[in-house]
């Protein structure tokens, strides 16, 4: 009997082990997890022994806390690359910031332009997951984290995204170089004459000229390509209005770029877009507007766990916008936030273990009010009470893990806190 060692039991570890169940009901499996699960036998890390025929390992599990593993070594992603349909391709989503909304959306046109295709990967939804629920059929647009770029060996990407590169994950790698040689890995699996869209960055550029690869540069500022002249953004082939689209913020703008363009190699866009981002959805959690009360418009952007996401959405701020920053520090920099917060920020909440981190930080440097306002809810709450305000946003450029599961929980929360302290009877269906 096959003896078949799962270590990490998150979403990425419990889609795995659910594709070796199909595959290999008989096999022998043991799981491998410093967190306990309800109902499931889990054994601590340290207690993994090396007699397994196949070890899977979770991209959650830093390398450093790994067991020295001698026999075959898999990933999910590889894994459920290999029970894809000859026909099928993935198309992967990586860089620093936007990654996840840029794999939302092309997986949104790519449903308009009636082609079958699913957003999944580090998005929330596993990929084995999706490749199991869908026979292995179609197009799996797939978020690769560096931490799963890391661990791939197997798998063919048709074509690539990598949005930017800023630093982040730190407290995982020694450097930031080690962190952008992760996400740059992710070029060695393109296929050949496979297209990849990236920011404007020398490092990308490089590592795709290594990899022979052609790249479609898309810069921030919509000047050189796409061009945005007036309310029409161009692609050349194709070009879109950008008065369809509704989703808060420029930024959104550069990720609907890269969107379009995966979502064209697939099927080519000619001439005018523009009906296929008229029913686009934002993801939770990014920028996402959630209510009006008292004239004041509420953004949940959670999904800012680094101090590069927050300045994004800073730049689509107007004075006078209430800032919540805080959470588990990343040893970011939020120094550089000063700029952005002195053109837009009224006052500036600081919550959770990293308060007075932030605040130490930017004491002297801006010009808003630092309040320490304790927890998320009381944070909330006071924002609640004060006037003078058109925007709140929860853009936080810190981890979640001091009070929350995941970000995803944090941004449910607030929306929760909004409507128990702000929104009483005030709520607005207008959008922003």
């Amino acid at each position: 009997m096959k003896k078949i060692a799962v270590i990490g039991f998150a979403k990425s570890g419990k889609g795995a082990l659910a594709l070796l169940k199909r595959k290999m009901g008989d096999a022998q499996f043991a799981l491998f997890d410093d967190k306990l699960a309800d109902g499931v036998n889990i054994f601590p890390i340290s207690e993994y022994k090396d007699d397994f025929d196949l070890t899977v390992i979770s991209p959650g599990i830093p390398p450093k806390r790994l067991p020295e593993i001698k026999g075959e070594i898999l990933n999910e992603i590889d894994l459920a690359y290999a029970e894809l349909e000859k026909e099928s391709r993935v198309i992967g989503v990586t860089g620093t910031n936007g990654k996840s909304t840029v794999t939302h959306l092309a997986a949104q046109i790519l449903n308009n332009l009636s082609v079958d295709a699913v957003a999944c990967g580090n998005i929330g939804y596993p990929f084995s997951n999706a490749v199991m629920s869908r026979g292995g059929r179609g197009v799996f647009v797939t978020e690769l984290s560096s931490f799963q770029i890391e661990l791939m060996k197997n798998i063919e990407i048709a074509a690539c995204s990598v949005t930017n590169l800023t630093p982040d994950h730190l407290d995982r790698y020694n450097s930031v170089e080690e962190y952008y040689n992760a996400k740059l890995r992710a070029l060695y699996f393109v296929r050949e004459n496979g297209l990849v869209t990236a920011g404007l960055n020398p490092l990308i550029a490089n590592n795709a000229l290594k990899h022979r690869l052609k790249v479609l540069y898309i810069d921030d500022d919509l000047e050189s390509f796409p061009k945005k002249i007036g309310d029409k953004l161009d692609f050349g082939p194709f070009y879109i209005d950008v008065r369809g689209f509704h989703l808060f913020g420029r930024h959104n703008l550069v990720n609907l770029s890269h969107a379009l363009l995966l979502a064209s190699s697939v099927l080519p866009l000619e001439g005018d877009a523009t009906d296929l981002i008229g029913v686009l959805t934002a993801m939770p959690h990014r920028t996402e507007y959630i209510g009006s009360a008292k004239g004041v418009a509420w953004i949940n952007d959670s999904k800012a766990t680094n101090v590069d996401s927050t300045l994004t959405a800073l730049k689509s701020c107007f004075y006078p916008t209430a800032v919540l920053l805080g959470g588990r520090d990343k040893r970011g920099d939020f120094r550089r936030l000063a700029g952005e917060l002195n053109r837009c920020a009224k006052e500036i909440c600081l919550f959770g273990e990293a308060a007075h981190i932030i605040g130490g930080q930017l004491e002297g440097l801006v010009k808003a009010d630092l309040i320490y306002t304790g927890d998320l809810k009381d944070t909330v709450k006071y924002l609640s009470r004060e006037d003078g305000l058109n925007t709140v946003i929860l853009s936080p450029g810190c981890a979640s893990f001091d009070e929350f599961a995941n970000y995803e929980e944090r941004g449910d929360k607030f929306a929760e806190y909004f409507k128990l302290f702000a929104l009483e009877d005030n709520l607005s269906g207008d959008r922003i």
